[in-house]
């Protein structure tokens, strides 16, 4: 499906999930109007798939939009993070910024069954042990705001003492690729007077890592149109290809915290398989990458994690697993 039409149809499963299931339960009546302008006109927008900012707690104060069986703790740690800008991510549940909470938060769990979990999702024996699993974790090592969506970090097989491994995850529901606008530190950071040009931030790291075939991290002037759609930069590929060389700096220790140092790192997007726009866009993506490329690149459907995340966590560390799993099939399997 295209975006638009992908958009509509999980935009109508939320409103019916808020307003069905006793997860949210809140009546079809209650949602927020908001006020946007366009061309020099106000407009008042209902946002059915939102809650409003009193309906987003309930009675003990806790935010609807978690599973209930981790509702407490997930608040508490939203909380406590300062940095965390709240409102969409507590509001609305058609964006994905509270996914993280509710997919892989839990697994804290067990962490022995999360290990199995990301060795089925690699393909091969590669993880001994899970350290931690943090959520919108920057590690600095680009020197600025880009931060995985979640990072597991673990103890590679074989390792040898201090050696780490590290996951970064980038969650998806519906959105898009994003445009930059011109003079933003982001267009700054990629582009110079003549075209595309990468700062020293992300130049470094996309060349030091030999994950990327060259003349898609090279200059490209602005005339030669059909090169600057197809660079990492361009609209499609730029948040993947930053959350790549993000673990890149990892790996070549660039960043703030030299504890951040890692031995190895695959990057992992998790998006539904209803949206058609990244179902296009991997082969793309990883035509730019070099055979040691490919060997850091993954991505998975909400289809196919999901039972796999039933099959390797164990209930007895988890026990309200059934509950969960059930809760995240209703909540973001659209059919």
């Amino acid at each position: 499906m295209k975006h638009a039409e992908f958009k509509a149809i999980a935009r109508q499963h939320q409103i019916d999930f808020k307003v069905n299931d006793p997860e949210i339960n809140i009546a079809a009546d209650r949602f927020p109007i908001r006020t946007i302008r366009k061309n020099g006109k106000k407009y008042k927008i209902e946002v059915k798939s939102s809650l409003t900012w009193k309906d987003c707690r309930d009675e003990h104060n806790l935010y609807r939009i978690f599973f209930s069986g981790f509702r407490k703790e997930i608040t508490e740690e939203v909380d406590k993070e300062a940095s965390l800008t709240k409102g969409q991510m507590v509001t609305n549940l058609l964006r994905s910024e509270h996914i993280p909470y509710n997919v892989f938060f839990p697994m804290r769990h067990d962490l022995d069954g999360t290990a199995r979990l990301f060795n089925r999702i690699l393909g091969e024996e590669r993880i001994a042990t899970i350290s931690q699993i943090l959520v919108e974790h920057n590690p600095g090592g680009l020197k600025d705001g880009t931060s995985f969506d979640v990072y597991i970090e673990y103890a590679p097989m074989g390792a040898n003492p201090g050696e780490k491994g590290g996951i970064g995850i980038e969650v998806k529901y519906t959105e898009k690729e994003y445009l930059i606008k011109h003079g933003t530190k982001e267009w700054e950071e990629t582009h110079n007077a003549s075209g595309i040009h990468l700062a020293d931030n992300y130049s470094n790291p996309s060349n030091a890592c030999g994950w990327f075939k060259p003349e898609f991290i090279a200059d490209v002037p602005f005339e030669d149109k059909e090169r600057m759609t197809s660079h990492v930069t361009a609209n499609r590929y730029r948040q993947i290809w930053r959350n790549h060389i993000l673990g890149a700096s990892m790996i070549l220790g660039l960043c703030e915290n030299q504890d951040d140092k890692l031995t190895e790192f695959t990057s992992l997007t998790v998006y539904p398989k209803g949206y058609g726009h990244f179902s296009e866009i991997w082969g793309e993506y990883e035509s730019k990458l070099t055979p040691a490329g490919l060997q850091t690149f993954k991505h998975i459907t909400y289809e196919d994690l999901f039972p796999l995340m039933q099959e390797c966590l164990n209930e007895a560390n988890i026990p309200n697993l059934n509950e969960w799993m059930d809760y995240l099939n209703r909540r973001y399997i659209i059919k």
